[in-house]
């Protein structure tokens, strides 16, 4: 039996131009809710190496970024749940980056956004439709 190594997916949400710090990390707090409900290892926030000088805590929250630890196998699903975020309010985005692949969803056609899908999943999986959720909350 053969042991499937772990991927890290860092997925960087956006709410938009309009919105505020507390607006983006509760959305982001929502994907992370989101994303714990899909086959993954983990889920956490990113945290910047240090805090800036002056400052008095020493680890600080990068706004909008999420780190997902997961089998290969479950980046469909991943990837879905995140497009379901995304299309919730107008204006939001998100970046996930895989190793040297990084896709961009953001509001465009979905047929055009299909394809985009479609290409990173097949350079960064090849998966199948294994792991696959519509992402409802």
């Amino acid at each position: 039996m053969s042991t499937m190594k772990s991927a890290e997916v860092r997925i960087v949400a956006d709410t938009g131009p309009e919105s505020d710090e507390r607006e983006l990390l509760d959305a982001t707090q929502q994907l992370r809710q989101m994303l714990l409900r899909q086959r993954v290892e983990q889920v956490t926030l990113a945290y910047t190496d240090g805090a800036p000088d002056g400052s008095k805590g020493t680890d600080l929250v990068v706004l909008g970024t999420v780190l997902v630890t997961l089998a290969p196998h479950v980046i469909t699903g991943v990837v879905t749940t995140v497009q379901a975020w995304v299309e919730r309010r107008a204006g939001r985005s998100a970046n996930l980056v895989l190793g040297e692949d990084s896709l961009e969803l953001t509001g465009l056609s979905q047929g055009q956004q299909q394809q985009l899908i479609d290409e990173f999943l097949q350079r960064t999986s090849g998966a199948g439709e294994e792991g696959t959720s519509d992402g409802a909350a």
